[in-house]
């Protein structure tokens, strides 16, 4: 595992995403668009589709591609730039695209921890430290995010590629496509952890036009969970894996999941 000790700046927003913000994604601009107009990307680190985006550093993450047919291809961006990256739909239907951090290391204050784990629903890392006496000391862990974004081009599906998996450690993958459906529909997504079904986790869905009205469902035996797209908007979908480890900086090692697309009501 490399740990990358990065700018003061970088440390301070990654290392309040643990204790402090909650959510971490990746929003297209736009999610509709049309062959040939350009999608922007950015990345944020934040609470609730509000938050602080993050600039194009090669360094902070180790993939940000999309799939063309069925290769993965580098996401366009300048050093340094705000959006992250960039690119133009060569064909109609439904791009993936996926980014995925650099591993980062936090302490994190006993209280704070606590509260970080009741929120993600990670019950049994509560549990293990209630029974080994560990709940007055800080929360040494390591933490990687993987994201994914859908974007929409026209109004066919001649590319449909929102089921295809990055390889990530742990995916939200939709078991319908997200810009087939339309207002009130349910649509059912399966969280994957090293490629096989992820039980027991709690997926976490909200709109940014109403994210305080969260939709919360443990995944199934099958590592299946289903919401109903009651907002309009663009929609934000997370889950997080956490793994006891033992490590000389670490205690805890977790996984962040997040998948975004946009809702119309027709």
């Amino acid at each position: 595992m490399h740990k990358i000790i990065r700018c003061i700046g970088f440390i301070l927003v990654f290392s309040s995403s643990a204790s402090t913000a909650h959510d971490f994604w990746m929003e297209a601009n736009p999610f509709y668009t049309e062959i040939g107009k350009t999608v922007e990307f950015s990345i944020f680190v934040g609470n609730e589709f509000v938050g602080d985006s993050l600039p194009n550093i090669p360094n902070w993450y180790s993939d940000f591609t999309r799939f063309v047919d069925d290769r993965r291809v580098p996401i366009e961006g300048e050093l340094g730039s705000d959006p992250a990256g960039h690119f133009k739909p060569e064909k109609n239907g439904t791009h993936l695209i996926g980014y995925q951090s650099d591993w980062t290391n936090v302490t994190i204050d006993p209280d704070t921890f606590l509260k970080y784990l009741k929120m993600e629903g990670l019950d049994h890392a509560i549990k293990y430290r209630e029974t080994h006496n560990l709940t007055q000391k800080p929360g040494r862990e390591d933490y990687i995010r993987h994201v994914k974004t859908l974007v929409q081009s026209g109004s066919s599906f001649e590319k449909d590629d929102y089921s295809k998996a990055f390889g990530y450690e742990l995916e939200i993958i939709p078991l319908s496509n997200p810009y087939k459906h339309k207002l009130n529909d349910s649509i059912s997504f399966e969280v994957i952890y090293q490629g096989k079904p992820a039980s027991e986790l709690l997926l976490i869905a909200f709109s940014r036009s109403n994210p305080l009205k969260a939709q919360e469902i443990r995944t199934s035996n099958e590592g299946k969970a289903t919401i109903k797209l009651d907002d309009t908007g663009a929609w934000l979908v997370k889950a997080v894996k956490i793994i006891k480890v033992t490590e000389d900086d670490a205690d805890w090692q977790s996984h962040w999941a997040s998948l975004t697309f946009e809702v119309r009501d027709q």
